[in-house]
């Protein structure tokens, strides 16, 4: 067993809603696209919320080690994406899909229960070759409006997380619900999960958010509601959210949140 586990490699996860390109905020895409390439760079896997088209392709040219799977949430494939990028050099892409929050997940461009807009859920399966194990990745973005919605994608998202069917679990993303909040319960009770953020042998802070808005002020009250939740035989050494700066400003209004597995 020793032998084994000194061979078995870190794996290293960050989720981060990298907020839409939104021509009104005060830090443009323009000018934190590199950064916030950057700040992703050197993870495994890395599962983003809120990529427009064009952010997904300025994301694509800068993460030249990665490969990525995810589309839009619109029906026509425009809109917001939930996409999955790795390291291609360590992971084989085994297979991939796109399912929607609602009711009816394969039907493109569903609203699901009180929600006010599609959401949706990239799910890929990819098998580690320095470990030779297989990871099955979840990356969602859930309503802000709707309670009903969110526990209905927590639900679907428990199902989706495939008990027992892979050797290393990971669900990802912004749930826009807090740690306390039913759904989040729900979907780590349904899905056998468990937080990084609670298991974490360090965390970089004692305790931290990872809702910011762009302001560096903001983050003493920040609410915590991105995860990377998982299941699998692995240890948890390293939680953090990171803090990035440019021009007195926080890159996204959500902070990147890590988590590294041992």
């Amino acid at each position: 067993m020793n032998g084994h586990a000194q061979q078995s490699s870190e794996t290293s996860v960050c989720t981060f809603n990298v907020r839409y390109d939104n021509p009104s905020d005060t830090l443009k895409w323009h000018e934190r696209r590199d950064e916030v390439a950057n700040a992703v760079r050197y993870f495994d896997v890395v599962a983003l919320q809120e990529v427009l088209p064009n952010q997904y392709e300025d994301l694509q040219k800068r993460l030249g080690q990665h490969d990525s799977f995810g589309r839009g949430r619109d029906a026509d494939g425009n809109g917001e994406a939930t996409p999955i990028f790795w390291n291609r050099e360590r992971y084989d892409f085994l297979r991939g899909e796109v399912k929607w929050l609602s009711t009816d997940p394969s039907e493109k461009g569903s609203i699901g229960w009180d929600a006010d807009l599609p959401r949706l859920v990239t799910i890929v399966v990819l098998f580690d070759r320095k470990n030779q194990k297989t990871v099955r990745v979840l990356n969602g973005h859930w309503s802000h409006v709707g309670e009903w919605s969110r526990k209905g994608s927590a639900a679907l998202m428990a199902g989706w997380s495939g008990l027992g069917t892979d050797d290393l679990t990971l669900v990802c993303g912004d749930f826009n619900a807090e740690p306390d909040a039913p759904e989040i319960k729900d979907l780590m009770a349904m899905g056998d999960l468990q937080d990084t953020y609670a298991s974490a042998k360090y965390r970089c802070r004692k305790e931290f958010g990872t809702y910011s808005s762009f302001l560096t002020e903001a983050i003493a009250g920040a609410k915590r509601i991105d995860y990377i939740l998982y299941r699998g035989d692995v240890e948890v050494d390293w939680a953090c959210a990171d803090e990035h700066i440019k021009f007195g400003l926080y890159i996204s209004d959500h902070l990147p949140y890590q988590a590294v597995f041992k």
